[in-house]
C-alpha cells in the first residue's frame, strides 16, 4: 500500500511539474512574442549596422527583461522593459529606411566582403571598415548626413580592400605555397613547362581578381588549376627520380603506362590491346561508357513509366472500390466478375510492392564488392562476386564464410520463396568437366549453408550451368574470374490473381 501511495504521489508531482512548465512557456510566449518579432524585423533591416545606437538601447532593455523574467522579477517591471525594447527596435527600423538608401554602396561592399569571409582572411581591414560604418551610422542618427556620407565612402573602400585581400588569401594562398614548394624542390629542372604553367595561372588569377572582382568564379578556377599544375609538376619530378633509380627502358615505361588502362578495360569487360597504341583502347572505353550511359537512361525512363503506370492503376482501383461500395447489392454477375478482377489486380500490385521493398532490403545487406543484387521480372538475383573459387576447384574458402552468413540473411528475407543456387565456370576446360564442376560448386554452397546456418533445405535446389552463361569476357583473366561464380535466384511465391477468372465468371 505504501509503494502504491508513493507511486501515486510521484505521478501527481510529475503532472504538476508539467503543468508549471507549460504555464511558464505560455507566460514567456505572451510576454516576449511581440518584441521577438520586432527584434527579428530590426535584424532583417540591418538595424544593428544602420542604426546602432537605437538598436543597442533596444537590446539593453530586452536583455534586462530577459534577466528579470529568469529571476522571477515583477511582471510590471518586465513589461516596462519589453515596451522600451519594442520602441527602440521600432525606432531603429525607421532609421534604416534612410540609411539603406544613403549607405547602399557601403552595404553592398560589406555584403561582398562578408561573402569572401573577410572577417577571417582580412581581419584588420574588416575591423577598420566596421568601425567606419558604425561611425557613419552614428552621424546619421544625429542628423549629420554629410559627415555620414563621407565616412560611408571610407567604409566602402575598406570593405572592398578587405574583400580583395580575402579573396587572394582564400583562393590563391594555397596555390602560391605549392608553387613555392615546387620551386624549392627544383622541379623546374624536370617539369619546366608544367611548373611555368602553374606560375602563369596564379598571375592570371590575380589579374582576374583585380579587373573583375565581382565575378570570382573565374579566379577560383584559375587558382585551383594552378594548385593542380604545381602538384603535377612535383609528381612528374618524383616519377622521373624513380625511373632513374630503376634504370627503366622505354619498353618498361610504356608497359607500366598501359597497366591502368588495362584495368579500366577489365572493369568494363573489354579485352584491351595496345598493338596500335592507346588511341584505339581509349576510344573503345569511351564507347563502352557512353553505351552504358544510354542504357541507364533508357532503364530509368522505363522505370519512371512503370512507376507512373502503377500509381495510375492504384488510383483507378481506389476510385473503383468507392463506386462498388456505393453500388453494393446492385451489381450484375458480369460486374461481380469485374470486381473480382480488380481485387486480383490490386493484390498483384500489393505483392509487387512487397517484392520491391524486400529487394531494396537485400541490396543494403551486401557491399558492392561482395554481391550484385538485381531483378529479372519477379525473381531476385544475388550474384556472389565476393565468393571466388580456385581454377578447377569447388571448395568453399574460409574467407568466404562471413559472406555466406550474409547470404542466409538475404534469402530469409523472402519467407516462402524457392531458391535456386546456380553454379558457373569460365570457358577454360572441357564442356562436360565444366558442367560437373559448376554443379559441384552449387552443391558446396548449399552444403555449407545447411551445415552452418538454419536454412530450410526444402526451399533450395542447385543447378550447374558450366560455361554456358558467361557474364564477363572469358578472354581476360579478370573476366574469367567473374565467370567462376555462384548466382542465387530467389523466386517469390506469387499468390493466385487473375488465374481462372474470365468474363463468364467460371
Amino acid at each position: 500500500m505504501k509503494q502504491k501511495t508513493v507511486k501515486t504521489a510521484g505521478i501527481v508531482l510529475a503532472m504538476l511539474t508539467m503543468h508549471v512548465a507549460t504555464y511558464g512557456q505560455e507566460l514567456a510566449s505572451s510576454l516576449f512574442d511581440d518584441v521577438n518579432r520586432t527584434l527579428q524585423a530590426a535584424r532583417n533591416a540591418q538595424a544593428d549596422v544602420l542604426s546602432p545606437k537605437s538598436f543597442a538601447a533596444g537590446m539593453e532593455a530586452y536583455n534586462d527583461a530577459q534577466k528579470s523574467y529568469k529571476n522571477d522579477g515583477e511582471i510590471s517591471d518586465i513589461k516596462e522593459d519589453i515596451a522600451e525594447a519594442n520602441a527602440k527596435f521600432s525606432q531603429a527600423i525607421e532609421n534604416t529606411k534612410v540609411g539603406s538608401v544613403l549607405f547602399s554602396q557601403a552595404l553592398s561592399a560589406r555584403n561582398d566582403a562578408m561573402n569572401a569571409e573577410a572577417g577571417q582572411f582580412s581581419k584588420n581591414n574588416w575591423k577598420e571598415a566596421e568601425e567606419e560604418m558604425k561611425d557613419a551610422a552614428g552621424e546619421l542618427e544625429k542628423g549629420d548626413s554629410n559627415d555620414a556620407k563621407e565616412q560611408a565612402k571610407t567604409a566602402t573602400a575598406l570593405y572592398r580592400k578587405a574583400e580583395l585581400e580575402s579573396i587572394k588569401a582564400n583562393y590563391l594562398s594555397n596555390a602560391k605555397k605549392l608553387v613555392e614548394q615546387a620551386d624549392k624542390n627544383k622541379v623546374y629542372k624536370v617539369a619546366p613547362k608544367t611548373f611555368e604553367e602553374a606560375k602563369a595561372l596564379i598571375a592570371k588569377a590575380e589579374k582576374e581578381l583585380a579587373e573583375n572582382r565581382y565575378d570570382t568564379d573565374g579566379a577560383r578556377y584559375l587558382a585551383k588549376e594552378a594548385e593542380y599544375k604545381a602538384l603535377l609538376a612535383m609528381h612528374i619530378a618524383k616519377q622521373e627520380e624513380i625511373l632513374d633509380d630503376k634504370d627503366f627502358e622505354a619498353e618498361d615505361y610504356l608497359l607500366m603506362m598501359y597497366e591502368p588502362i588495362t584495368k579500366i578495360g577489365e572493369a568494363l569487360d573489354l579485352n584491351i590491346r595496345f598493338d596500335n597504341g592507346v588511341d584505339g583502347p581509349v576510344a573503345e572505353i569511351i564507347s563502352s561508357i557512353k553505351g552504358d550511359d544510354n542504357l541507364i537512361a533508357t532503364l530509368e525512363a522505363k522505370l519512371y513509366n512503370y512507376q507512373l503506370h502503377n500509381e495510375n492503376l492504384t488510383a483507378l482501383l481506389s476510385e473503383q472500390r468507392k463506386i462498388q461500395e456505393i453500388m453494393k447489392g446492385q451489381l450484375s454477375d458480369e460486374a461481380l466478375v469485374a470486381q473480382k478482377r480488380q481485387q486480383a489486380l490490386q493484390a498483384r500490385i500489393d505483392r509487387a510492392a512487397e517484392i520491391d521493398a524486400k529487394f531494396d532490403k537485400i541490396q543494403h545487406i551486401f557491399a558492392t564488392d561482395e554481391a550484385q543484387v538485381f531483378r529479372q521480372q519477379d525473381d531476385v538475383i544475388i550474384r556472389m562476386i565476393g565468393v571466388n573459387f580456385d581454377i578447377s576447384k569447388s571448395e568453399i574458402k574460409q574467407e568466404d564464410y562471413a559472406l555466406l552468413t550474409k547470404l542466409q540473411q538475404a534469402v530469409n528475407t523472402f519467407d516462402n520463396a524457392t531458391i535456386v543456387i546456380e553454379g558457373h565456370t569460365d570457358s577454360q576446360g572441357g564442356d562436360d568437366l565444366n558442367l560437373e564442376l559448376s554443379q559441384a560448386r552449387a552443391d558446396a554452397v548449399l552444403s555449407y549453408m545447411s551445415a552452418n546456418t538454419t536454412i530450410d533445405k526444402s526451399r533450395f535446389s542447385t543447378k550447374g550451368f558450366g560455361e554456358s552463361k558467361p557474364v564477363a569476357n572469358n578472354e581476360t583473366a579478370a573476366g574469367r574470374r567473374v565467370n567462376r561464380r555462384i548466382d542465387i535466384v530467389i523466386k517469390p511465391t506469387m499468390m493466385d490473381t487473375l488465374v481462372g477468372l474470365n468474363t463468364s465468371g467460371n
